[in-house]
């Protein structure tokens, strides 16, 4: 059964919904709405990893992230968390207030990340990516481009297990967006089943992003565009989505499931 994490910045800029207006109650209000739209997932986000964005500093990510960690928690315990951060300290205060799942962007996970996921028997997000997100889109000349991100995601999943993750703690994400043209993210989309490894769920975050876009258009446009791309992913095998819009990918994911399973 496909999952949807849905995606909560407790961000002031990012790409589609940052607002400098966050407040808890507001961010509670919409992970109320999510659960309630079906999200099976919360993907909790401090800093932006939009192309061109700058690092905030790990006390600015701390205060934006953990005491809503904390809130989340305790409103809705057996509601599995994500926190999508690359600095290792915010890691481990996540996962010790409740985080189940670390979805690291960096495209380098480091050996201190795999025991810390591992001594709390969580789970970890492995994305293909090159640079950071200030110089991603300087740095997308591939031979191949599927059978690169697939080459890196073998070799990141091989050092995982290495450091005594098992498959079923791992997650694989091609990085959609991340050092790609839209030729790019679009063959990557159309051969996604490539990058499936048995045991390990496949996390399409597609969502809003520019390579879905039509000229002029602001990512509070892209939502046909979106849903078309998350019914292709799952065609494709795509086991998680990573979205904005939790109730209209959960009717995708309704009429896919449905469509899938008729016959005649």
């Amino acid at each position: 059964m496909p999952q949807i994490m849905a995606i909560l910045n407790a961000t002031p800029d990012s790409f589609y919904d940052g607002n400098p207006q966050n407040t808890a109650a507001a961010f509670l209000a919409r992970a109320e709405q999510f659960i309630q739209d079906g999200a099976d997932i919360l993907d909790i986000g401090g800093e932006s990893t939009r192309p061109g964005s700058l690092p905030v500093s790990e006390t600015a990510e701390r205060a934006r992230v953990i005491p809503l960690i904390k809130i989340l928690h305790r409103e809705w315990p057996g509601l599995p968390l994500s926190l999508d951060t690359t600095k290792l300290a915010i890691a481990e205060e996540g996962l010790a207030n409740g985080v189940q799942i670390i979805n690291d962007v960096s495209g380098q996970p480091t050996p201190e990340l795999f025991a810390l996921v591992k001594k709390f028997n969580a789970k970890l997000v492995l994305m293909h990516t090159r640079g950071t997100p200030r110089t991603m889109q300087t740095q997308t000349d591939y031979a191949d481009v599927v059978q690169e991100v697939k080459h890196f995601l073998a070799e990141k999943t091989a050092q995982a297990l290495a450091a005594g993750l098992t498959k079923e703690q791992l997650i694989l994400d091609p990085g959609f967006g991340f050092a790609k043209t839209r030729a790019q993210n679009y063959k990557l989309l159309k051969n996604l089943r490539e990058l499936k490894t048995p045991g390990i769920p496949l996390l399409a975050a597609l969502s809003r992003k520019s390579f879905l876009s039509t000229p002029g258009d602001t990512p509070s446009d892209r939502l046909p565009q979106t849903l078309a791309a998350n019914l292709i992913a799952l065609k494709q095998g795509a086991d998680i989505l990573r979205v904005h819009d939790v109730k209209a990918t959960r009717q995708v994911v309704q009429f896919y499931l449905e469509t899938e399973g008729a016959h005649g």
